[in-house]
């Protein structure tokens, strides 16, 4: 890995906090944190750190401002919250990459589920708590995003966008017609990982992200708990 992205401001009180105003690469000869060590030292953490620096030139150079400034700096905390905790590292790599590439499907790869569980499926089912943890559920419900009433739904109506709704109560949303989420049935094991808990929302918000893999059919996907930022 050549470079990873690294935002410094120092506070009032001593804290560093990243600020995405001018950024500086580091060579990894020099990393000095936890977080940075494992980038350093992991093929496929470096592939994508490469990746984000990638995405975040090319969105900066389109469309400079400051949303993209504050994903860039809520990144860097949330990973740097990680210590040395891989699947925390991963998961804030995926979240981010999500949140600015215009696909958000193709920097995927080979990542699923496993990619966080390694080869320990997960024992617990309930919603995950904590970035980096995985349950394993089923699928109850694909419907689409808008409400069809007691109608059946029809294929069209997906073209509005795709929700699903899983046994452990937890629910994600797209405003696309996610084709992996329609192919999914009920009844369909699962394993869902939590990577991103938004900053910029309160404990007992929305703004969830999840990465799930469907155990039948193999498809993997990274989707909110929510229509809106923190369920507004």
């Amino acid at each position: 890995m050549r470079s990873v992205l690294h935002f410094i401001v120092v506070c009032g009180a001593g804290i560093l906090l990243a600020t995405a105003a001018e950024a500086a690469g580091f060579d990894c000869s020099k990393a000095s944190s936890a977080d940075e060590k494992i980038v350093c030292g992991d093929d496929r953490l470096s592939h994508l750190d490469e990746l984000f620096n990638e995405r975040y030139a090319a969105a900066k150079k389109a469309s400079p401002d400051d949303d993209l400034v504050h994903k860039a700096r809520n990144f860097l905390a949330d990973r740097r919250d990680c210590g040395d905790h891989k699947s925390c590292i991963l998961s804030a790599y995926l979240a981010v990459l999500w949140e600015i590439s215009p696909d958000k499907s193709d920097f995927m790869g080979e990542i699923s589920a496993r990619s966080l569980t390694g080869s320990r499926l997960p024992e617990a089912s309930a919603i995950p708590e904590k970035v980096g943890q995985c349950a394993a559920t089923t699928v109850l419900e694909v419907h689409p995003r808008l409400d069809a009433g007691n109608a059946p739904a029809a294929d069209a109506d997906f073209d509005s966008g795709t929700g699903i709704d899983y046994a452990n109560d937890g629910y994600q949303v797209s405003y696309n017609r996610e084709e992996a989420l329609i192919s999914s049935k009920p009844g369909d094991p699962v394993t869902m990982c939590l990577v991103e808990i938004d900053r910029d929302c309160g404990p007992d918000d929305s703004g969830r992200l999840f990465l799930v893999t469907n155990d039948r059919t193999r498809a993997s996907w990274i989707l909110p708990d929510a229509q809106h930022k923190c369920g507004g």
